[in-house]
């Protein structure tokens, strides 16, 4: 087997373009296990007890974590190497350059960017262990129940966008008027604007924490009137959200339908376009 024909195999196998074959299906299923004995070894290395208390557990768990986290940087190689299969990216620097951009590429970098630096570079970026959430998203890439939900918010994106304009200017509005009203009674928890925003955001989310609360009448009968509406503009995305799903539910009849992606050139499915 040559060496362009290898590629494409793995390409087709790691990316599938069309249907779906039963060793992609498999890898599929195999990187979706590792990320999740990932994430469950994660979480529970956050648990103290398991450090001080359960040594083996807590070996156990390392040793899942450094060999899954392997399998990742392996897996961000092999698709760096082998994305010139796709006529996208075919130029061999250019093009994986322009694969490394997609977001699925970004955030299987992000994974392992840290872990990568240390060794190389000497560069310590564990205080960026926040990175490690972006596991997690690796698996939108597998899961089509979880391309569904990016789908429908890509389609309703400009709604959704007006909705929550509308809402920060709302927060704006309740935060300053509170401002207004508590600063006199309660200059502590009312000190500024912006501490009065946290306040508009739990009322308006109808949490209501209680760490700060009005205390006149007045505020009293503002903060009423701001929960009301925050009930009326937090439903809006909800049935916004709806109609899409709605809609992509109606589509999922024609997903199998094939189109010239304008990039490639190559046939994809219906589904597969917000990819590209």
């Amino acid at each position: 087997m040559s060496h362009r024909a290898l590629k494409k195999k793995i390409w087709d196998i790691i990316e599938p373009q069309d249907t779906e074959s039963r060793k992609s299906y498999i890898f599929g299923i195999f990187i979706t296990a590792v990320i999740l004995l990932n994430i469950a070894a994660m979480v529970l290395s956050s648990v103290w007890e398991i450090q001080t208390e359960y040594p083996i557990i807590w070996t156990i768990l390392l040793l899942i974590s450094s060999s899954t986290l392997i399998i990742f940087i392996i897996e961000y190689l092999i698709r760096l190497w082998t994305c010139t299969a796709d006529p996208e990216y075919a130029k061999p620097i250019i093009g994986r350059l322009k694969w490394a951009k997609t977001p699925f590429a970004l955030i299987d970098l992000l994974v392992i960017l840290p872990y990568i630096l240390l060794p190389f570079t000497g560069i310590n970026l564990t205080g960026l262990v926040i990175l490690r959430v972006f596991r997690l998203f690796k698996l939108i890439r597998y899961s089509d129940s979880i391309n569904l939900i990016i789908r429908v918010v890509k389609g309703e994106r400009n709604t959704l966008i007006t909705t929550y304009l509308v809402l920060f200017i709302v927060l704006i509005a309740a935060a300053t008027l509170m401002y207004e009203v508590e600063f006199p009674a309660q200059p502590e928890a009312f000190s500024s604007i912006p501490a009065a925003m946290w306040w508009g955001v739990i009322t308006l989310t109808t949490t209501g924490y209680g760490d700060i609360v009005p205390i006149t009448p007045l505020g009293k009968m503002l903060g009423t009137v701001i929960a009301l509406i925050g009930i009326a503009i937090f439903a809006l995305p909800a049935g916004i959200l709806a109609s899409g799903f709605s809609k992509a539910l109606e589509k999922e009849i024609n997903e199998d339908e094939e189109y010239l992606c304008p990039h490639c050139k190559q046939e994809i499915k219906a589904r597969d376009l917000w990819k590209k």
